[in-house]
């Protein structure tokens, strides 16, 4: 972990280009080498940059620190580190809660109080595992209308590897949310997200060990509330960036607030699925409803997200 403290941006920039012997034109000329988001930059914005007239925008800042070799993560969550274009929280939370106060149906929680915030978080460890998975198909299978059907076999294996990641929230014993990752290629993201294959066509054969290259796959999520819906986005940011050979993230929006999530961590859409009629079914985007849309994050966008590095700065403070 870097110990090293900074300011901001214009100090971190000034000290590692003289540590590394660097003049202003030499840093620019490497950086347009490095990245294309730097394609056009001269030294005369690096200056700028040290002497804090201007600041480069957080995903720019995100790609100095991985040209310097350092890990953005951990030098962006610290609160007391200056980010001048970072927006507040409270666009999030007004969405969170628009999307939680609603008129409780199946699948939802109306006997939790919604100020509870002593759940259980578990993972696959936990006893029951077995029910809890049957529980998350049951979420997911009335989530499509029985489009898409799983059952809880399937899931176990896939959710047995050792490199997925499993957790469960739980108020005495009533499961409020999950989260379910897989570690899959590149071609297989794609396939899945494009929807040329389906989830149920995966076996452990498609998985990959966590000592390797590849790209996380949210296979499940639901958060049950606003109590677990910050922790839930930490453990997506960590699961992602505990291992560095984690190359993105792909995940499949089924509802409205999947993709609200989406647009606030600044996911590209890749993908689509059938146009649907109800106007309660599916995910709504761009005036139409669809049975999911697809996003893939790749890592140094989910690092330079304004809602991952104001959960990650929140926690920072606690």
């Amino acid at each position: 972990m870097n110990q090293t403290q900074y300011k901001g941006i214009d100090e971190y920039l000034f000290q590692k280009r003289t540590q590394q012997d660097l003049s202003q034109e030499g840093l620019a000329l490497a950086l347009q080498q490095f990245d294309p988001l730097f394609s056009e930059l001269d030294s005369l914005t690096i200056s700028r940059w040290e002497r804090g007239r201007v600041s480069p925008n957080i995903r720019r800042q995100v790609a100095l620190m991985e040209f310097f070799g350092d890990e953005p993560h951990l030098l962006l969550a610290n609160p007391d580190f200056e980010l001048k274009q970072l927006p507040s929280m409270s666009a999030f939370q007004q969405m969170l809660a628009q999307q939680t106060n609603y008129n409780h149906v199946m699948g939802a929680h109306p006997y939790i109080p919604q100020d509870e915030l002593n759940f259980e978080k578990l993972n696959k460890r936990s006893d029951n595992l077995l029910q809890k998975l049957r529980w998350v198909c049951n979420a997911h299978n009335n989530l499509t209308r029985q489009r898409e059907s799983w059952d809880a076999e399937f899931l176990a294996q896939l959710v047995l590897f050792p490199s997925t990641e499993a957790i469960f929230y739980q108020i005495d014993d009533i499961l409020m949310g999950h989260s379910l990752y897989i570690r899959i290629d590149e071609d297989t993201l794609s396939a899945l997200l494009s929807g040329k294959m389906q989830e149920t066509q995966l076996s452990t054969d498609d998985l990959i060990e966590q000592d390797k290259p590849a790209c996380l796959y949210m296979l499940s999520g639901y958060i049950g509330g606003r109590h677990v819906a910050e922790d839930s986005l930490l453990h997506m940011l960590f699961t992602l960036l505990e291992n560095p050979l984690n190359l993105s993230l792909g995940y499949k929006a089924r509802s409205d607030i999947g993709i609200k999530l989406m647009d606030f961590l600044s996911g590209k859409r890749v993908g689509q699925g059938e146009v649907l009629r109800d106007r309660l079914d599916g995910a709504k985007y761009r005036g139409k409803r669809y049975s999911y849309i697809s996003f893939n994050l790749p890592r140094a966008d989910l690092i330079a997200s304004p809602l991952m590095l104001n959960v990650m700065r929140n926690q920072g403070r606690t």
